[in-house]
């Protein structure tokens, strides 16, 4: 009990710091120099470990500033060959250093949780195909599923939820999944322990995990810099459409389109009536897993949210999919 108890204070201190850093630029060095003191000479394995992760976890939502950048840089790089037992983290970060110095802050209003954390604190030691940039996702598959032209999380997801009765499950993608099932089912996919055995025969776990990979991306399949122009033309079709097909990155357009293709394929009559999941439900449900406002306004968030939906509806309704017959 008291180590848990240890463990769930350590975390929200956690929280805390990455929050802290997320959202006030001029603490970030601050920040960063109090872990370069615990790990330095660190006589303790777990204090050093703990130091390490929680660098990850910064260096996952934000940099340092630009007068701080060389330091921290030359720091990560001498610890790669310094100490054997932290060579994985300091690599880790010193590859993530150049992709947030490149990249800036991560974009977006929610906060970092428990669980989001957890998980970034594991990925110097554990690669995920969670949490991460499309094409992060597509090298990490690029051996284990080198014909591929799509994740093969989205794909495979797809395919249990409509293999165990998602066409017909009345308020599927709306009603969630058990939590604790949707957990396993995570880990099993990410571990590749699904193959013998797959964890569930439930299409709201694999919905809802099909969700979650979307909105967990590190950045939405809808990128960024298209956000303002997709919601000026929500309920323009070809518009929208010139916006998916001319616009975004060919990863990001494949993506995009499979989903919706998807989506279309539960508006016929007879799937609508079981499911009670019609092109408002599923824009509804969707636009925050393919829309993203980069801002931190939660006023603004509820503001563009009835336009965030209008644009994924008149995509669902309109979009041209049929190209993706065959793709995965």
């Amino acid at each position: 009990k008291q180590w848990y108890q240890r463990r769930v204070r350590g975390l929200k201190r956690a929280i805390e710091l990455v929050d802290r850093g997320w959202k006030n630029v001029m603490q970030r060095d601050e920040l960063f120099m109090q872990l370069i003191k615990q790990t330095t000479r660190n006589p303790k394995p777990k204090s050093l470990e703990l130091g390490w992760r929680l660098m990850a976890a910064y260096l996952y939502y934000f940099p340092p500033t630009v007068r701080f950048q060389s330091y921290l840089e030359g720091y990560l790089y001498k610890n790669i060959d310094l100490v054997p037992e932290i060579t994985h983290y300091a690599t880790y970060c010193h590859e993530r250093l150049a992709f947030m110095v490149e990249r800036g802050p991560k974009m977006g209003s929610e906060k970092p949780t428990e669980k989001t954390l957890c998980h970034v604190m594991q990925l110097p030691v554990k690669k995920s195909i969670f949490a991460a940039t499309l094409g992060e996702v597509m090298n990490l598959q690029q051996y284990s599923h080198p014909n591929h032209h799509l994740p093969w999380v989205l794909t495979l997801l797809a395919e249990k939820i409509v293999e165990y009765g998602g066409h017909n499950t009345l308020g599927i993608f709306r009603v969630p999944g058990d939590i604790d099932m949707v957990t396993a089912l995570k880990s099993a996919i990410d571990s590749g322990e699904y193959t013998s055995n797959f964890p569930t025969n439930d299409p709201s776990v694999c919905a809802s995990l099909f969700k979650e990979w979307l909105r967990e991306l590190y950045d939405p399949v809808i990128p960024h810099d298209q956000y303002d122009v997709c919601l000026r033309s929500c309920e323009n079709p070809n518009y929208c459409a010139t916006i998916i097909n001319d616009q975004l990155p060919n990863i990001n357009r494949l993506v995009v389109t499979y989903v919706i293709r998807f989506l279309q394929s539960f508006l016929t009559e007879e799937r609508k009536t079981a499911t009670r999941m019609n092109a408002d439900n599923l824009a509804m449900v969707f636009a925050p897993n393919l829309l993203r406002y980069s801002g931190t306004d939660l006023k603004v968030v509820m503001d563009n949210a009835e336009s965030e939906m209008k644009f994924v509806r008149t995509l669902i309704n309109h979009l041209d999919t049929s190209y993706m017959d065959g793709v995965v």
